[in-house]
């Protein structure tokens, strides 16, 4: 028992343990991701598209015949696009309450909920980015996202303390000592469901447009995700560029697992850094290629766990030399001034702030004195971020949060738990994730074809396949494997109006039946997902018929113009292979008509 106590300390400390800043940053991070992505589901015509039954999967269609195992989502239940409105404020209000880590324990569950319920709204457009997003949720679902950097522990702390004259302040008893660290099974969890990603996506690239490096110039020329970047580079592309970015691809994909697993203690704090820099190149570079909604910006964001103490004591240290020192002199017998001071000396991450008593709330800076709302934005801006801040600081802003929070602030210290509560939240700490990573590890084992066939498991409890469905967390990890396309292609309708003339219903358009010599095409992630998997869902192909019906309506079309009549095709060209910028057309193929069901 001595030993497996040994071997469990080991393990613990060397993969299980987590710096609260770490989670901090990374739930900042996440629901600004978050708050993205719901930005990008609703614009242009992507809301009612989507998401309502004006769109292309009426909410009872859905239910009837679900698109995928363990289907659900709380949307289900809203229609018209005014019941959606109302829904989708109400995941944006739990987006930002998350961010600000306000209830953070609640809000980690509900921003589960809420983003699985959107994202499985129209699952039909689902794609390894939604993915990584929805493993970021599970995993964090066990780790004290709110600890620090959050509004939990800053009123916390001004509930445990209570100092408010200017030596108390500048003394700052309520930081305690040394950064606390945390111990969690789900933290590794967290980090292996990361390096698996790495790792399979490897494993995969086992095609000869890896072997010789052609994988980026094919890449370039898919114009359903290309972004205009990539339609310039393509057309003026070196030689040496695609083999370059292709095969350092492999090797970064290749080096992460190791960097963000790396047992050894004293090597951790250079691979992790080594480890957020690669990705960060990495990812950062194919969102200017490519347009794959938030597949890229989700693995920077799963970095950010990587981040250990020893980094924020550097990022400290050059951030701090960069701000001046400043004097805050506020009257100690204003409760409103004495509040804010309070707040400003937790929020004072770089320790440039030193708090005397005077007649008026001031700040002092490089021997000139500032007052009101200049002297609240100069102190702004010598906290973290504070530049960001300081234009949303004002006398009234002061005045409207310290009338929110004073009665939070007069609440007691959080209670203990009750006797053996704490026990109990432990085990559940333990085995939740312990459940949660064996239904992940038979996952990936089960659903990656590069797994030798001798250790694919061939059944396994039903427990963990209703983790994977509900969770809607599949671990089949292999983009661009194991070639990329080499062709392309998208919907063209070709409507016939009532006046005669000929329009694409979904550009607004004429028809273009030639659309590779007009690329790149501009799609978001959706459209594309769309305009790609359509010609395979032939039990969608109605309803998606009388949504293209319903054009004049949505789009406000004059009352004398209407649709007499359209076909939908699908158009594709196989893309130039190296050394050529010409796209050799394919044959277009009809997929539907408009007269094809009953009217």
């Amino acid at each position: 028992m001595e030993r497996v106590g040994q071997a469990w300390k080991s393990f613990t400390e060397t993969w299980c343990t987590v710096d609260p800043r770490t989670l901090g940053v990374f739930r900042i991070g996440l629901g600004l991701l978050l708050l993205a992505n719901l930005f990008d589901r609703t614009g242009g015509t992507n809301f009612v598209s989507f998401y309502t039954n004006e769109g292309l999967l009426p909410n009872h269609y859905a239910l009837f015949l679900p698109p995928a195992p363990g289907y659900w989502s709380v949307l289900l239940g809203f229609s018209s696009p005014w019941e959606v409105r109302i829904a989708f404020t109400f995941v944006w209000a739990v987006y930002v309450l998350y961010t600000l880590g306000w209830n953070t324990r609640w809000l980690q569950p509900l921003a589960l909920i809420a983003y699985e319920s959107v994202n499985n709204r129209f699952i039909l457009i689902q794609h390894g980015g939604n993915v990584v997003v929805n493993v970021m949720l599970v995993w964090s679902l066990f780790l004290p996202l709110g600890e620090r950097y959050s509004l939990d522990a800053l009123l916390q702390s001004l509930r445990n303390h209570k100092e408010g004259d200017p030596a108390s302040l500048n003394a700052r008893a309520w930081a305690g000592g040394a950064p606390k660290t945390v111990a969690a099974l789900a933290y590794f969890g967290f980090c292996f469901n990361f390096a698996a990603i790495y790792f399979f996506n490897a494993l995969h690239k086992m095609g000869g447009s890896w072997r010789e490096g052609s994988v980026i110039h094919y890449v370039l020329w898919q114009n359903r995700f290309a972004t205009s970047l990539a339609g310039f580079v393509r057309a003026h592309e070196p030689f040496w560029l695609s083999p370059m970015l292709t095969w350092g691809t492999l090797v970064f994909e290749w080096a992460l697992p190791v960097l963000i697993l790396v047992p050894i203690v004293r090597f951790k704090v250079k691979a992790r850094a080594l480890a957020i820099a690669l990705v960060w190149v990495l990812h950062g570079s194919i969102a200017l290629l490519c347009t794959l909604g938030p597949f890229s910006y989700s693995m920077m964001v799963t970095s950010l766990v990587l981040l250990q103490p020893e980094h924020f004591t550097l990022a400290r240290t050059w951030l701090a030399a960069r701000k001046a020192a400043l004097t805050v002199r506020y009257p100690a017998d204003s409760p409103l001034h004495v509040f804010w001071a309070r707040v400003l000396s937790r929020l004072d991450g770089y320790g440039k702030l030193t708090f005397e008593a005077g007649k008026a709330l001031e700040v002092v800076s490089a021997g000139k004195t500032l007052k009101g709302s200049e002297a609240i934005a100069a102190a702004a801006r010598a906290l973290p971020f504070g530049t960001v801040l300081a234009p949303l600081c004002s006398t009234w802003v002061l005045t409207k949060v310290h009338a929110w929070a004073s009665g939070t602030d007069q609440r007691a210290p959080r209670p203990p738990l009750l006797p053996g509560t704490a026990r109990v939240w432990g085990v559940v700490r333990i085995v939740a994730p312990a459940m949660v990573l064996c239904a992940v590890v038979s996952q990936l084992l089960m659903e990656n074809w590069g797994v030798h066939p001798s250790i694919k498991p061939k059944t396994r409890p039903g427990w963990m396949t209703v983790i994977i469905e509900y969770l809607t967390i599949p671990q089949g990890w292999s983009m661009f494997a194991p070639d990329p396309p080499r062709d392309d292609g998208r919907m063209v309708v070709d409507a016939t109006l009532t006046d005669g003339t000929h329009v694409d219903l979904l550009t607004g358009r004429p028809p273009d039946f030639e659309p590779w010599l007009h690329g790149p095409w501009g799609f978001d992630q959706h459209w594309c997902e769309v305009h790609t998997r359509m010609r395979n869902w032939g039990q969608h192909w109605r309803n998606f018929r009388d949504y293209l019906m319903r054009t004049p309506v949505r789009d406000g079309w004059s009352g004398n113009t209407g649709i007499a009549d359209f076909e939908v095709f699908f158009v594709g060209n196989n893309c130039p292979p190296p050394g050529s910028t010409e796209p050799q057309p394919l044959p277009k193929k009809r997929l539907f008509g408009m007269r094809d069901w009953p009217l």
